[in-house]
């Protein structure tokens, strides 16, 4: 639901390109809970993680309310290297912004 409202949001300002959102709809109780911490569950919850990686980037269609791949989005991991390299170009710009007096706060 809250995929959807998000969504909603991103599209009515057409900045859809500024929001990825990458989740697995069909877990199983096992995998979905985040109490069972056995080796056995935490391996499958990285297989499933990798797996999603490469996925094709998809959105919501809000006409349907399901998922569709986006046309030429590439995959998850494709998109997630653009987003990481998005908000870095922008944390540098912003840090170049700042006055000196701030460059060196971490």
């Amino acid at each position: 639901m809250v995929d959807f409202h998000i969504s909603v949001v991103f599209q009515a300002l057409h900045s859809e390109e500024n929001y990825l959102r990458i989740q697995e709809d069909r877990l199983t109780r096992t995998n979905s809970t985040v109490d069972v911490a056995t080796k056995e569950n935490l391996d499958k919850l990285v297989e499933i993680g990798e797996k999603l990686l490469k996925k094709p980037v998809s959105r919501v269609n809000l006409k349907t309310g399901l998922a569709e791949p986006v046309k030429n989005g590439g995959t998850n991991e494709d998109a997630l290297k653009r987003f990481a390299k998005l908000l870095s170009d922008e944390r540098k710009l912003r840090q170049q912004k700042l006055p000196s007096s701030y460059k060196g706060l971490k």
